[in-house]
């Protein structure tokens, strides 16, 4: 039976399938000294947002899979590990909805300046009801940047749900659904959006994709919502063009600061009258549900069920290729 390594928490329905199945299971808990200590004679990692550079799984002389909770690799090394004859998969479909109904949900606490008010009302009282006008989005525009899984959801909640116009900025696809329009320049989406939600993999062609340039396209009275990877948008522009009142308001699932660095950041952009609110949450926190629904059971089984095939010689049905081919 294999050895299987959990960096971080997970539904507890995934490692007792592991166990169920005979496997050594291992949890690290985020403790990068267990987690080097025991990659070392892993046969399996199941990984959530923990870094895997090729330094650490170098030290994995029995490492034959690598499983993410999860749909973005950004934070595996994905060619050390199809150089050394490494399996990678992810797991579509598990974490799409919630991460959808997370942006969505911040996107209306933003609109609605939901957390100034609500503070202003432990000082105020009843008068923090004049604290900050919100925002009514039925009717707005909505510019959705990538419609994978997550950007269809988003798409569907925003056009059906608030009566949007929704903008699709996606090279990757060729069609639309009826009554979305797609651009193919993204300059465009931004100049036009009264909202632009990001629903892209972080990759060398989307790193700072909203740059100091592409910020400054945007209305001022513009929201950004990013549930994707910090590093799609340059945080120093954009904590520049919202102290600037370049934009209306921000908001974060996944900040590329270090955690460290969280305090220097939130005295940095504490001035700034709550115009917006940086929500500085720890990454991909909104996927995890303690109760998932039934749709979520099958795929975080099937992340367990890939770590049991593959130990047994049968390769899993949802394979990163660039690591298996």
């Amino acid at each position: 039976m294999a050895k299987i390594l959990i960096t971080e928490s997970v539904h507890p329905i995934g490692p007792e399938l592991l166990t169920a199945a005979g496997h050594t299971v291992v949890y690290a808990d985020r403790d990068m000294d267990v987690i080097r200590r025991e990659i070392v004679d892993a046969d399996a990692v199941l990984v959530r947002i923990i870094e895997l550079p090729g330094s650490l799984l170098a030290t994995a002389k029995n490492l034959k899979i690598v499983s993410k909770h999860g749909v973005g690799y950004d934070n595996i090394d994905l060619d050390y590990c199809k150089s050394h004859g490494v399996a990678v998969t992810i797991t579509p479909n598990a974490n799409s909805l919630s991460v959808a109904e997370h942006a969505f949900t911040l996107m209306l606490t933003l609109a609605k300046n939901i957390i100034p008010v609500s503070n202003e009302y432990r000082t105020v009282g009843f008068a923090a009801k004049n604290h900050a006008p919100g925002i009514e989005m039925t009717g707005k525009t909505l510019g959705l940047i990538g419609m994978g899984r997550i950007g269809k959801h988003v798409l569907h909640m925003c056009k059906d749900g608030l009566d949007m116009h929704v903008i699709v900025y996606d090279p990757y696809i060729s069609e639309v659904p009826e009554g979305v329009e797609k651009v193919d320049d993204l300059s465009e989406l931004l100049r036009r959006a009264d909202v632009v939600t990001l629903h892209c993999l972080l990759t060398d062609e989307t790193r700072k994709l909203i740059d100091r340039e592409r910020l400054a396209l945007m209305k001022p009275t513009a929201l950004l919502i990013n549930c994707a990877r910090g590093p799609i948008v340059d945080e120093a522009a954009l904590i520049e063009a919202l102290e600037n009142g370049r934009l209306a308001g921000a908001v974060f699932a996944g900040q590329e600061v270090h955690v460290t660095d969280l305090d220097d950041l939130l005295a940095e952009i504490q001035p700034v009258n709550q115009q917006y609110f940086l929500q500085l949450l720890h990454r991909h926190s909104p996927p995890f549900s303690a109760q998932p629904p039934p749709r979520a059971v099958s795929p975080r089984k099937r992340r367990s069920e890939w770590s049991a095939e593959w130990q047994s010689g049968s390769p899993p049905d949802c394979i990163c290729l660039r690591c298996a081919e």
